[in-house]
């Protein structure tokens, strides 16, 4: 009987973008109405009611009750469906649960339940048992929500099989596992487990070991058929954070229903409350950016009026353009873009929605994202640098990331030249040697030349060339040099005459020549020098001068003098 009564009425669906959203079904079993309903919560057996979403069935193993062909979109509910102590058979089939805060499927305390040919998701779980046993899960949709199934309090013997687990943050928590996640034909498809199928028969080689799942499948037994809106495809969620659907004015929105009594006559529709107009093609969303209601109805031939249903809908417009603007310093040579630590990154929005506020994320290389306030710099060390960043509209909008590489450079440039070694230069004339180095005694001779030679040279001028020998260098006489023994006396050249001074006194000292007194005499004329007995040789004036002294000394005294005859020449 509440089988007719639910088919009586002619059920109304919205599709964004001409997905049709009714008389598809999920899995393969009956019609999915996808007529919006109250969450359903059924605590114990008499819950099972027409008013619970309880189609037919009397609750036995053969004749489970049957939960079928709901759509339950929940954001502001808890739960999609809650069941609570029970142990009755039923089975729950084709239908849509999702945005659910807690949970889209609950069994607490629940035995002889069963899952099939259902899609799940969008929740933050999408099935939870607690103390629950000896139920079954097989041919679901189990998709993108924070935990996929949660096994919880002594929850045993449950079978999960041949479901899709798709894009969950974590597929399933079993801490005590002790439930089962195959059986000989298959186990489960893992968006998440790659892994390779060698003999191509649809089973992994190697299990899912996190759900001991030891046959997994290589491929979805059933695909998501979630409907989402078309037109201008955005990096991010098209589900703004309210849960209204986002769309833009190009967004055509097609309205069917199903009766399958005396059959549908009309639809009529209503945006954000207005009058109620005739349904006869897809409808654009029009206006400022910002939500939208779109209100609707289906009516028979036999004048049965559908309880209206209402769609909340977000029109965005202006998708966020972001663009980074590079301050000074910075240098472009056609390939690298170069900044410093003192450069300026600042991002600017470009376009924006006319509707909430829109905000700005950016990270540097691959670090965690902040929400952009004021320009930044980089620091840290200097080489490649990455900025990526994006915006995102009030409706959940987003651009797609854009990514940009600077190279930092911090690090002055450096000049380098050739470096002389230190080294002695010697000058001809005037100029000092670079290092201090013993001079000769200075004599009345010319410079040394730079000849290595150490042999004089005489040349027959006058003027006598300069001498190569670095070294004192020696009076150029033709003569042999004398001999300077360490006796008081040396035996006289042999071919040089000594020359005899006039009694000299023997107990006067000469007076010593110096070497810087000595005076070279001519070239032309040799020149015989004596050694007294201090080994000093005397010139010429001293000689004389000596005796001289001798002799006044002899006359005042009365001494006798004696001549030295042994006096080297």
């Amino acid at each position: 009987m509440g089988r007719k009564v639910a088919l009586g009425m002619a059920f109304v669906g919205i599709a964004i973008a001409s997905v049709v959203l009714v008389g598809g079904q999920v899995g393969g079993g009956g019609f999915l109405w996808w007529g919006n309903r109250e969450p359903i919560y059924i605590y114990g057996d008499d819950g099972f009611t027409i008013e619970n979403g309880v189609l037919s069935g009397c609750g036995t193993a053969s004749d489970p009750y049957i939960i079928e062909g709901w759509r339950i979109d929940g954001p502001d509910a808890d739960y999609g469906i809650y069941i609570d102590h029970t142990t009755k058979h039923f089975v729950i089939r084709d239908c849509i649960i999702e945005r659910t805060r807690l949970a889209g499927i609950t069994f607490n305390t629940v035995v002889n339940g069963r899952v099939e040919s259902t899609q799940i998701g969008l929740s933050d779980t999408a099935i939870h048992l607690l103390n629950s046993e000896r139920n079954a899960f097989e041919r679901n949709v189990i998709a993108e929500s924070r935990v996929g199934v949660i096994l919880a309090a002594d929850s045993r013997d449950n079978l999960f099989v041949r479901n899709s687990f798709l894009d969950n943050g974590l597929n399933m928590h079993d801490p005590q596992g002790r439930n089962l996640w195959c059986c000989a034909d298959g186990g489960n498809y893992w968006s998440d487990h790659d892994a390779p199928d060698l003999d191509c028969d649809g089973i992994l080689d190697v299990p899912y070991y996190a759900a001991n799942d030891r046959r997994p499948l290589a491929s979805p037994p059933i695909e998501w058929t979630r409907v989402a809106p078309a037109g201008v495809t955005y990096a991010g969620s098209q589900v703004a954070p309210d849960g209204s659907l986002v769309v833009t004015s190009e967004t055509p929105i097609s309205l069917s229903a199903i009766d399958p009594g005396s059959g549908l006559a009309a639809i009529y529709y209503a945006i954000d409350r207005g009058e109620w107009i005739l349904y006869t093609e897809p409808i654009k969303l029009t206006g400022p950016d910002g939500p939208r209601k779109v209100s609707y109805y289906g009516v028979d031939h036999l004048g049965n009026a559908e309880r209206p249903q209402m769609i909340s809908l977000l029109l965005d417009n202006h998708p966020p353009i972001t663009d980074l603007v590079i301050g000074q310093p910075k240098h472009d040579d056609g390939e690298r873009v170069w900044v410093t630590s003192a450069s300026e990154f600042t991002l600017n929005l470009v376009q924006r929605s006319t509707y909430g506020q829109t905000e700005t994320f950016y990270r540097i290389d691959g670090r965690g994202w902040q929400r952009y306030a004021k320009p930044f710099k980089l620091t840290g060390v200097d080489g490649p640098r990455q900025i990526t960043y994006y915006s995102r509209n009030a409706s959940g909008v987003t651009e797609p990331m854009q990514s940009r590489i600077v190279y930092k450079d911090d690090v002055a440039p450096s000049t380098r030249g050739g470096q002389t070694a230190p080294s002695i230069g010697v000058t001809i004339g005037s100029a000092r040697t670079t290092e201090s180095v013993p001079q000769p005694t200075p004599v009345p001779a010319p410079a040394p030349a730079p000849d290595p030679a150490p042999q004089p040279v005489v040349e027959p001028e006058p003027t006598p060339e300069p001498a190569t020998d670095p070294e004192p260098i020696a009076v150029p006489d033709p003569t042999p040099e004398p001999v300077i023994a360490s006796e008081p006396a040396i035996e006289p050249t042999p071919d040089v005459e000594p020359v005899v001074e006039p009694e000299p006194t023997p107990d006067v000292e000469p007076k010593v020549q110096t070497p810087s007194e000595t005076v070279a005499p001519a070239p032309e004329t040799p020149v015989v020098t004596t050694t007294d007995a201090e080994g000093t040789t005397p010139t010429d004036e001293q000689a004389e001068g000596d005796a001289e002294a001798d002799a006044e000394a002899d006359t005042d005294d009365g001494a006798e003098a004696t001549h030295d005859e042994d006096a080297p020449v």
